[in-house]
């Protein structure tokens, strides 16, 4: 029996849909691409969309900030989506009979439908405008989010089996009671939020004042207005940074960007920000506009400044007026920003009830309306919020409904509780590493058209960027029947995690571990293993490519050579790709410090002629330490190899870089262990 280690890894709990960001990115360091944009989606429906605009509550949670940046989990993902992996998802081949309907094709709709398909109900998605997507299509600018990522999830989620339906407006076109005619025994509403908030100043209902969502839905679906030379934009969050950015590719000259608190409390996502900055946008802090000024047209805008009082329900200091520090601004055109609310005239006539906030009221556990067989989610439920927590929406909707239509009790789903930070002892011994830029489109062509501004991680970058991950909540774990208290992994760890408590009679290996695999190894009495699922310490691939070589009935290059490969390496795809040209049998691990002696010797039982390591540079292993015991227990294994009989120089080191020395070196190994023979010659 196993101790475990207690709680999850923080970037998984944060997330709404707890989506297995640890996971997917441990895949990406071991190369295998596909294997984990199945992962994703697995669990996220729109994995090119929120790999482009997700609100990162990962990154913000990722314990890796405290020492250094944190990983750039969105990114990876979208590097995922950007492979062009089919999804492997289908229908299960029975379903149920019962039909529900979903109104709103946008993010809480379609990963609903998404989730009833997968389960076996038929669903028909109802939606207003001719084309699905939602906010995602006519709330967010092609530049941030290209259209034809769009369209590849939402045709993912329709290969499902999903029925979409346009240009029907619920609670116009058709009713509740409609829908119930049409035998369906469900509904989830999921209309969003597309009413914007008025400014509620004089002036405000002047030609020229736009409301931003406006504003996109007509540059979105075509034929959008031209703004005029000089645009003010009102607000603080996505919705005005993208209005600003906007008006610059539809012919703004000037763009100004008026927010009533500082630069602190922006909602505005930080990497949009310093996009925006780089492109021009002028933003004028602590300030509120009092005043649209114009006769027949907006003319400017009238403010005033602010001071920031004491903290409001929300948590952000109150803007407060200062008296006589009004200024104006001169401005063609002004785009208000300052959030939306859903449209719910027309279902409220239909018995739904709402709330004080203006939004449809449900069970938050169940998602259920006060109407028995109608669920709702989304921004219409809640306003205001995030792609991801719309997708998590529609995910906890799909599986009250299933409870609901099986007659059975909707039982939440327990949250995972996140493992506790990085101790301040164990940062410092964690190695910092660089986190990944993402190439831009430069600020010059950028701004003249709605061309993608972020270009994704080719796979080298992705690998590398993926490698810094603390693979946190996989650790070692310890076998109490077996562990003897002995102290090895006490005094090999390289980070002095391991303890052995006054009077304890078994070690504990606490949350801080960086699975490095020393201990593990060290283990006299093997009660030490670790728990991530992707490792396997070198034995399964090597029995992969040493079976490929029997399964040929001929030994097809001579003499037969093994290479370990560290995969934390900083140029592997070149070090593997060069070895295989050789007809080398190679075995990629995480670290070389996860492997020990017998796998060595395991590889000569399999019919090796000779075994090379191909480590890090001195200073290169990604758990600094690693390096060290790797060469350790190879001049242990040589050791042992001359007691079998065998050269030492079938067992040998090998350093990658400087590349074009590694491959010398390989060149002259390889020939020296030409001349030493095959094993068995050796053995005779």
């Amino acid at each position: 029996m196993k101790a475990e280690i207690r709680g999850e890894a923080p970037c998984i709990t944060a997330c709404p849909i707890n989506q297995d960001a640890r996971d997917y990115v441990q895949l990406i360091a071991r190369g295998h691409f596909e294997r984990a944009f199945q992962l994703v989606r697995s669990k996220n429906p729109f994995p090119a969309s929120c790999g482009r605009i997700c609100t990162r509550r990962c990154e913000e949670a990722c314990r890796r900030t405290a020492v250094d940046e944190p990983i750039a989990i969105c990114w990876l993902k979208r590097f995922l989506s950007d492979k062009d992996f089919t999804s492997s998802f289908t229908g299960p081949q029975r379903g149920y009979a019962e039909k529900v309907a979903i109104v709103g094709a946008g993010p809480a709709g379609l990963s609903a439908a998404n989730d009833l398909c997968l389960l076996g109900y038929r669903c028909v998605i109802f939606e207003e405008l001719q084309e699905p997507g939602g906010m995602l299509r006519v709330g967010v600018p092609r530049y941030r989010l290209p259209r034809e990522s769009l369209d590849k999830d939402i045709a993912n989620i329709l290969s499902l089996g999903a029925e979409l339906r346009t240009g029907i407006k619920v609670g116009g076109d058709i009713t509740l009671a409609d829908l119930q005619k049409e035998d369906f025994k469900a509904v989830f509403l999921a209309i969003g939020s597309h009413k914007p908030l008025r400014l509620g100043i004089p002036g405000e209902d002047l030609p020229g004042v736009i409301p931003a969502l406006e504003f996109f839905r007509k540059v979105s679906l075509g034929g959008g207005p031209r703004v005029g030379r000089r645009v003010a934009v009102v607000g603080g969050g996505d919705t005005a940074l993208d209005a600003a950015r906007t008006a610059l590719r539809t012919g703004a000259g000037e763009v100004s960007l008026i927010y009533r608190r500082s630069l602190e409390e922006m909602p505005c996502e930080t990497e949009g920000r310093k996009e925006a900055e780089e492109e021009g946008i002028n933003f004028i802090l602590l300030a509120a506009p009092v005043e649209v000024l114009g006769k027949n047209r907006v003319m400017g805008l009238r403010c005033i400044r602010m001071t920031l009082g004491e903290p409001d329900t929300g948590g952000r200091k109150r803007p407060i007026p200062l008296p006589g520090s009004e200024f104006t601004l001169a401005a063609d055109n002004v785009l208000v920003a300052v959030g939306q609310s859903p449209e719910l005239g027309l279902l409220a006539r239909d018995g739904i009830k709402i709330s004080q906030k203006g939004t449809i009221k449900v069970d938050e556990g169940t998602m259920l309306t006060n109407v028995p067989w109608v669920f709702a989610g989304g921004d219409a439920i809640a306003s205001g919020g995030t792609l991801v927590q719309a997708i998590a929406h529609g995910r906890r909707a799909a599986l009250s409904i299933h409870s609901y239509l099986r007659g059975e009790r909707f039982q939440s789903p327990v949250a995972p509780e996140p493992i506790e930070e990085l101790s301040p002892a164990r940062t410092s011994l964690i190695k910092r590493e660089v986190r990944q830029r993402m190439p831009m489109l430069p600020v010059a062509p950028r701004i003249k058209d709605f061309s993608e501004v972020e270009l994704g991680f080719p796979e080298e970058q992705a690998v590398r960027e993926a490698r810094r991950c603390l693979n946190c909540g996989v650790g070692a774990v310890v076998d109490p029947e077996l562990c003897a208290a002995c102290l090895t992994c006490v005094r090999v760890c390289p980070y002095d995690v391991p303890q052995i408590p006054l009077g304890g009679k078994k070690a504990e290996i606490g949350p801080d571990c960086q699975s490095c695999g020393v201990c593990a190894v060290e283990c006299p009495a093997n009660a030490i293993s670790l728990r991530d699922r992707y490792e396997d310490m070198g034995e399964k691939t090597l029995e992969s490519v040493m079976g490929q070589l029997s399964s040929r009935g001929v030994l097809q290059y001579a003499p037969t050579i093994v290479a370990f490969v560290c995969q934390y390496d900083s140029n592997p795809p070149a070090v593997a790709q060069e070895l295989r040209r050789n007809g080398v049998r190679v075995v990629e691990v995480s670290c070389i410090s996860k492997l020990e002696p017998g796998t060595f010797i395991k590889a000569f039982e399999m019919g090796a002629d000779a075994v090379l390591i191909v480590g890090c540079q001195p200073g290169g292993c990604h758990f600094d330490a690693g390096h060290a015991w790797a060469k350790r227990r190879l001049d242990h294994t040589a050791r042992l190899l001359e007691t079998m009989g065998l050269e030492r120089q079938r067992l040998q080191w090998i350093s990658p870089i400087p590349e074009e020395e590694f491959f010398k070196i390989l060149r002259d190994s390889m020939e020296e262990i030409k001349k030493l023979g095959p094993v068995f010659q050796t053995n005779k």
